[in-house]
């Protein structure tokens, strides 16, 4: 077995002098077009660190301010597990995978029909998680229909905290969204210094293409930072809709985008955890649909990777195991292996969407196993061939000699389980796959799903924290409702 996280060389698909290029190209737009920042705060502390501005909230930044502030932002960060014990260590090349968040429909499990999410799905994606072996932390999944759209936040992620020990990757709605969800990890934690001392969480964060930061994006980026907690600031720019169509511009853009971001984050704290990356992938001009899973955005995502690692020295955010394709079949099940294998190459750390379909409109639990197989495979794919001794096996060679008896011999029985095994894809007989019912990989996947489901119960909560839980997220929904009321 390959350990999780192994670090990999990877591939390279960037000179040096043409990363340098992209830097120079986004502080250069910090300077000459700047951007919008919707928060008199944050606009403060930028023009108090030499930016200029103008308009209230145009802000022009010199290329020394944020070159001072990539100093100061950690090349390492380290999340742990409910438990409090380190689970995933986002650095160098080492590649980390889990689900996305906030899909508004869901492919039904029993029916396979396309539905609206409701919450027990978050709940159902996060245990499935869980129980998954490659996948190393937890996003929500669904975007629930079925509680009240102003802390669905909330719900959400006590579902998760419910339902897995892993990581949390997490959305707020808003600042005061956020400050409940950081109290109920507080109580999970032991405190406000033990979560920062042992965060489990992270919070993705994005802000508004093209060059804006809107008020909301950056009440919760001042808050992480404040609180000294983990977060990305990943923007998703369309390419050719908000985002120039060129991939080199495209790259331009976003990372003047994220270090406008990552500046107000260190001026507010230095040494703020930040992971670097975005998402950018063409409009589709026939169907008008933007793209999940195209070259260019497989390009572009390591093209961010090669500027986060090897001229930021920051950890980086990544795609994988999510399709354009509406269902869990043949272009899905390729797909999303492309972006297993170009994200373990590339060296993506933090690689989220394990399980999105429909461009990322859709959840399904078949494409969450599957992946999880495909990463498997990839893992053992990269950890390569060990050379040792042992391993050329000449004394065994000797041994066994000119006779057929390599499945009997001491040598195999030492290591035939460190040979990669599936249980989704097939590798049975013919005789055996027809005698079995023909099953197709979509249902075999399913099967394992419905398996995990039926025998997998996360380690729960502690009741009285529990309760706590219940009690912060009942509360929001009776200030959000006085609150709605109010303005109706």
């Amino acid at each position: 077995m390959t350990p999780k996280g192994m670090p990999f060389e990877g591939l390279r698909l960037l000179a040096d002098s043409q990363l340098e290029e992209i830097h120079l190209a986004a502080l250069e737009i910090l300077r000459r077009t700047g951007v919008r920042v919707s928060d008199a705060e944050a606009v403060a502390i930028l023009r108090d660190a030499g930016c200029t501005v103008q308009d209230g909230d145009l802000v022009f930044f010199p290329a020394a301010v944020v070159e001072n502030a990539l100093r100061s932002a950690p090349s390492r960060i380290v999340l742990c597990g409910r438990d409090g014990q380190a689970r995933i260590h986002l650095e160098g090349n080492r590649s980390w995978f889990g689900t996305g968040s906030d899909l508004p429909n869901t492919l039904d499990l029993e029916t396979g029909e396309r539905r609206p999410s409701r919450l027990a799905d978050v709940r159902t994606a996060a245990r499935l998680a869980d129980a998954l072996p490659n996948l190393d932390f937890v996003m929500s999944m669904a975007l629930p229909s079925d509680v009240p759209a102003g802390t669905a936040d909330r719900h959400s992620f006590l579902a998760m905290l419910e339902s897995t020990t892993k990581p949390i990757v997490f959305t707020a709605w808003d600042e005061h969204g956020l400050e409940d969800l950081l109290a109920m990890a507080e109580q999970v934690a032991g405190g406000r210094e033990d979560l920062a001392l042992r965060p489990f969480l992270l919070a993705y964060l994005e802000p508004t293409s093209p060059l804006q930061h809107s008020a909301t994006a950056i009440r919760k980026l001042l808050m992480m930072a404040d609180r000294g907690l983990p977060l990305v600031y990943a923007p998703g720019p369309v390419e050719g809709a908000s985002a120039p169509v060129t991939s080199a511009g495209s790259l331009a853009m976003a990372n003047a985008e994220i270090l406008s971001g990552l500046t107000i984050a260190q001026l507010r704290r230095p040494g703020t955890p930040c992971v670097y990356g975005s998402g950018s992938g063409p409009l589709d001009m026939r169907t008008m649909v933007a793209t999940y899973t195209s070259p260019e955005f497989l390009l572009h995502c390591q093209a961010m990777a090669e500027l986060g690692h090897r001229f930021y020295h920051l950890p980086v955010w990544g795609f994988a195991g999510c399709t354009d394709s509406k269902i869990p079949d043949l272009q899905a099940g390729i797909e999303s292996a492309l972006w297993v294998l170009w994200a373990a190459l590339g060296g993506a750390n933090l690689v989220h969407d394990v399980g999105y379909v429909e461009s990322g409109l859709t959840c399904s639990l078949e494409m969450m196993a599957v992946t999880d197989e495909i990463i498997g495979f990839v893992r053992r794919l990269i950890g390569g061939i060990a050379i040792t001794p042992e391993t050329l096996a000449i004394d065994a060679i000797d041994e066994v000699g000119h006779r057929a008896g390599w499945v009997t011999a001491a040598h195999t029985m030492r290591h035939y389980r460190e040979v990669w095994y599936p249980r989704i894809f097939d590798r049975r007989a013919f005789h055996a796959w027809d005698a079995a019912g023909r099953t197709d990989a979509t249902l075999r996947a399913r099967g394992v799903v419905k398996d995990l489901l039926a025998r997998h119960t996360p380690v729960p909560l502690p009741a009285g924290t529990h309760e706590t839980l219940r009690a912060i997220v009942a509360e929001a929904d009776a200030r959000v409702e006085v609150g709605a009321g109010a303005r109706a």
